[in-house]
C-alpha cells in the first residue's frame, strides 16, 4: 500500500479492516460522481441520521432516562441529526466557495472588496446550491476514489487519471440526464 495515504487509515477503524474501509469508500465515491444530486442528500442525511442517533443514545445512558420512551427520543434525535448534518455540510460548502474566493482576490488585489464579494458568493451558492451541489459531490466522489484507489495499492498517477476521468465523466452524465428530464417536462 501506498505510505503516505494508507497511513489515513488505521488498520482497524470501527472493527473493520483498513481494506473493508477502502471498499466502503469506493462505492461511496462511485455514487457521488455518477449520481451527486441525489446521493449527495443521502449520504449527508444517512449520516446526519447516524450522529444524531449516537448522540441521543449518549443523551439517554448519560441522564439515564428510562421513563421516556427511548425509541422516540433516539428517532427525534436521528431526524435532528439529519437536518443539522444537512444544513451544516451546505453551509460549510458554502463558506469554503465563498472564502477561497475572498482569499484568492484579497491576495491579488488587497482590496476590501474582496469581502464584499466572498459574501455575495457564499449567498448565492447557498440559494442555488442544488445546482452546484452536482460539482461538489463529483469533486468529493473523485476525491474518495482517489483515496481508495491508492490505498489498495494502485499507483497514484494511474488513480488520478481515473478519478479525473470518473469525475468528467459522471457530471457530463448527470448533465445529459438533466436535460432529458427537462425535455420531458417540457413535452407534457
Amino acid at each position: 500500500m501506498a505510505s503516505g495515504v494508507s497511513s489515513l487509515i488505521p488498520s482497524s477503524l470501527f472493527g473493520f479492516s483498513s481494506f473493508t474501509i477502502y471498499i466502503i469508500l469506493l462505492f461511496i465515491g462511485i455514487a457521488l460522481v455518477f449520481a451527486g444530486k441525489t446521493s449527495w442528500k443521502f449520504i449527508m442525511y444517512a449520516m446526519g441520521a447516524y450522529i444524531g442517533f449516537v448522540f441521543a443514545s449518549i443523551i439517554l445512558i448519560k441522564f439515564n432516562i428510562t421513563s421516556l420512551p427511548t425509541f422516540i427520543i433516539l428517532m427525534i434525535g436521528a431526524v435532528v441529526g439529519a437536518i443539522l448534518v444537512n444544513f451544516a455540510a451546505k453551509a460549510f460548502i458554502c463558506l469554503v466557495l465563498g472564502g477561497g474566493l475572498f482569499l484568492s482576490i484579497y491576495m491579488v488585489t488587497g482590496t476590501p472588496i474582496a469581502a464584499v464579494l466572498g459574501i455575495i458568493v457564499f449567498f448565492i451558492s447557498y440559494v442555488w446550491f442544488s445546482r452546484i451541489s452536482l460539482y461538489v459531490a463529483a469533486f468529493t466522489g473523485a476525491f474518495a476514489l482517489w483515496i481508495a484507489m491508492v490505498g489498495m495499492g494502485i499507483q497514484n498517477l494511474s488513480a488520478q487519471v481515473v478519478a479525473g476521468t470518473a469525475m468528467i465523466g459522471g457530471i457530463l452524465l448527470q448533465k445529459y440526464e438533466e436535460s432529458l428530464e427537462k425535455k420531458q417536462r417540457y413535452r407534457f
